[in-house]
């Protein structure tokens, strides 16, 4: 995996990913629509129906699609009319008819609009009872919901930041609106991971999902070759900041560039010659010489302005004297302007019969709190990442590019303090690319970056400053950010993973304190490495065992085995990252394919797990060890244990067990250590008994295990009992290992309650139970197919 240092510690990509979850409640749940509540809504059908289903006093607002061109002093006075905001807000809508490619219709702009004036209102009186919620009804085609729902679930996430005493949760689904509204109810009460959750009801399989940042599996360097033709390539916002780090850095450099800047070259140099070499504070007070009644920021807007545009020309500068004089070309394009961008595309178009590669980096910021932010600036902020984006998609068709990256932030990811407008209009970018991916139309991914320590919007607004002083994000250095990109846009790559993050130490310290299970949070499963990472539809963790000198007591021709129980408590672990920490008390469908070594030889471990959802709240999730094969034996994956974890009740049992194909004799085995736990072995034709009596060392180690494995284990060895000594007939499957007590090895043997293991045995088939003298039931175990206990002593 490539990595890069920086101020923040060493930063690794993750894929901003819509992974299936159940709903695991943590909080209390709240009223959809309390009393008192806020609503606002675009759409008049929705204001109906939220006035019938309330049943009690609440303020529905229809916010007419004028509001989007309205300055904010009318915004407020709509919102005003309606009575205080009071602690509640709500706001709904539906995208279901909503087209793509096509802009957000202005009744959407205008409702989002309304809501941050309204949570601007509701800053000022957010109390620990205060509410927000978002309710987004969507068709969720192809499992992904339109990017437009993120203009409002990225202001969840980034509300969260700026209300924290306030509870704030957002919905996407396809339901009707009753059902969505008790989705709302229960979604409430998920408190766990970003604020943002989808629901999928309409298609199978019928599920819930959210957002999860998961490690690439890999990033290789990108390598260039000096003999090959670069690409053509049209940078938006590419002649300063990052965008124009990321091109200096491109190996084989662009054979053709086309810059799009905001500003017209002519304007550029008179710009640029307006400060000659003066620093700010001397041209303000050159200016206030000329002209008293100038207002100072006027003028150091002017400067700011100017210094920018310096800076472009000395990039322009640079890259045409290493890519070539006459193969980097200027356009001015203020991609909020739908016509500039046209005649920039037409520019383009007349010159170049092709677009390798399209590089939106275009973006402006305006970091401040949400009390002291304007409309104004919360549009701009907006319009030039989202209509920048629509209006090059719409002018750059003919010819369209093979590839588009387009440069978003974590904040459309998580948020960020001070982002509310910057942070949705990068969450769009985020979804758009995941959905281009979805329809297959062409390569396409939103990079979604830190800040960059010496590029880039921080340094310009004195925000790389505060955030280092704090240690929220890290600071990526411009070499390292080069690297990156590299092997993000690679022609092979782009669009592999649509929308990539790249978190240092710091980000991922700051994600797992404000949203735990949104990435790994840190905590170590005792057998499984971590962070794990993702091929095809499964996360996998390398499993390395040799380290246990515990596990080597479980022993078959001299060669240290990993008992088929250990897997259990595997299964268990992977469940947890991909559908949360909830009770897991059942494993079926159990299968053993080959044993697994503790010590490998030619071959590599891996857990490979995946979560097919049944219903929001429950489903399965899959579990295999499997290896790969080393160099010799070619690319051969071996499965040596597979099972499935249901959660719910609405999973079907396997009632008639598989029956082995190869049979065979019972193996030799030693068991020692942990693994020396089963005494006064008592074995017939139909019945094996035995008593528990662990010893367990290593406590504070064994206090992190999630089962009661080495009890399974016993009660494993007990059914596999042939009555002669170090004999132990094969297990092959088994249908359900159930588990009636939370408790793991550690508190039961710390109980200091005698635990008996009773088996019944019928054609090949074991059923048994380990309970205490009193009965109750710790473990129970149905269906284990066996071979080789044939004619027990």
């Amino acid at each position: 995996m490539t990595s890069a240092v920086v101020a923040g510690g060493v930063v690794q990509p993750y894929a901003l990913r819509l992974v299936a979850r159940p709903a695991t409640p943590q909080v209390p749940e709240r009223e959809p629509l309390p009393p008192g509540a806020l609503v606002l809504t675009d759409d008049a059908e929705i204001a109906d129906q939220v006035r019938a289903t309330a049943g009690h006093d609440i303020t529905v607002v229809l916010v007419p699609e004028t509001m989007a061109t309205s300055d904010e002093e009318t915004v407020t006075g709509l919102l005003a009319a309606a009575g205080p905001v009071g602690g509640h807000l709500r706001v709904i809508t539906s995208l279901r008819d909503a087209e793509w490619p096509a802009p957000p219709r202005q009744g959407l702009v205008a409702l989002q609009e309304a809501a941050f004036v309204a949570l601007k209102r509701l800053a000022g009186s957010a109390h620990d009872d205060s509410s927000v919620a978002i309710l987004v009804l969507d068709r969720l085609d192809g499992r992904a919901p339109h990017p437009h729902c993120a203009l409002l679930t990225g202001l969840a996430k980034s509300v969260v930041w700026e209300l924290p005493e306030t509870h704030v949760h957002a919905l996407v689904t396809d339901a009707g609106f009753t059902a969505a509204v008790a989705q709302l109810r229960v979604e409430s009460g998920c408190a766990k991971g970003l604020p943002v959750a989808y629901y999928r009801t309409a298609s199978a399989p019928v599920g819930r999902w959210e957002e999860r940042l998961v490690p690439f599996g890999e990033l290789a360097a990108a390598v260039g070759h000096s003999g090959a033709e670069g690409p053509v390539v049209v940078a938006a916002g590419g002649a300063r900041g990052i965008t124009a780090r990321c091109l200096e850095g491109m190996s084989p450099p662009p054979s053709m560039l086309w810059l799009l800047g905001s500003t017209e070259p002519e304007a550029m140099a008179a710009l640029s010659a307006e400060i000659g070499d003066l620093s700010g504070a001397d041209y303000v007070r050159a200016k206030r010489l000329e002209d008293p009644s100038v207002h100072i920021a006027t003028l150091r807007a002017t400067y700011d302005r100017a210094r920018q545009t310096r800076e472009s020309l000395t990039t322009i500068e640079a890259l045409r004297e290493r890519i070539g004089a006459e193969r980097v070309r200027y356009l001015g394009c203020d991609v909020t302007d739908p016509a500039a961008v046209r005649r920039a595309a037409a520019a383009v178009a007349a010159d170049s019969s092709r677009i390798d590669l399209l590089v939106n980096g275009a973006g402006i910021g305006g970091a401040r709190r949400l009390q002291s932010k304007d409309l104004a600036t919360f549009r701009r902020v907006r319009d030039t990442k989202i209509a920048g984006h629509h209006n090059l998609k719409a002018a750059f068709r003919d010819p369209a590019p093979s590839a588009w990256c387009t440069f978003s932030s974590v904040a459309g990811a998580f948020g960020l303090p001070g982002e509310i407008d910057y942070g949705p209009a990068n969450d769009v970018l985020n979804a758009s690319a995941r959905y281009e991916q979805g329809r297959g139309s062409h390569a396409e991914c939103a990079i979604g970056w830190s800040l960059w320590g010496e590029s880039g919007i921080g340094p310009r607004t004195g925000f790389t400053d505060y955030t280092a002083k704090t240690g929220q994000l890290g600071l990526l250095g411009d070499a390292e950010g080069q690297r990156l990109f590299a092997s993000m846009v690679a022609p092979d790559r782009i669009g592999r993973h649509p929308s990539p993050v790249l978190l240092g130490e710091a980000e991922r310290r700051l994600v797992r304190t404000r949203f735990p299970g949104l990435v790994d949070d840190g905590i170590r499963p005792p057998y499984l490495s971590s962070p794990p990472h993702t091929r095809q539809d499964d996360t996998v963790w390398p499993l390395d065992l040799s380290r246990h000198d515990h596990l080597r007591g479980h022993v078959r021709q001299s060669r240290a085995l990993v008992p088929g129980a250990l897997v259990l408590e595997l299964a268990a672990h992977a469940t947890d990252h991909l559908a949360g920490n909830g009770l897991v008390d059942r494993f079926q469908d159990i299968r053993f394919g080959a044993p697994v070594a503790v010590d490998p030889q030619l071959a590599e471990y891996t857990v490979a797990a995946s979560f097919v959802p049944s219903s929001p709240d429950g489903g399965v999730v899959r579990v295999a060890v499997q290896s790969q094969l080393g160099a010799g034996n070619g690319d051969r994956r071996v499965t040596h244990v597979e099972l499935a974890v249901p959660l719910g009740d609405d999973v079907p049992v396997r009632l008639q067990p598989p029956q082995p194909s190869v049979r065979r004799a019972p193996a030799t085995m030693s068991m020692s250590g942990l693994f020396d736990q089963v005494r006064d072995f008592h074995v017939t034709d139909d019945t094996a008994s035995a008593r528990w009596e662990p010893s367990l060392t290593a406590r504070e180690f064994f206090s992190s295990h999630r089962l009661p494995w080495l009890l399974i284990d016993a009660l494993l060895q007990t059914a596999c009992a042939t009555g002669v000594p170090h004999r132990y007939a094969t297990p092959h499957s088994i249908t359900e290992v159930r588990l009636h007590t939370r408790h793991n090895d550690l508190a039961l043997a710390d109980q200091a309650t005698s635990v008996r293991l009773h088996v019944a045995h019928e054609a090949g088939v074991a059923n048994g139970v380990a309970a205490t003298d009193d009965g109750t039931a710790l473990v129970t175990l149905t269906g284990l197919v066996l071979s080789g206990r044939d004619g027990v002593a």
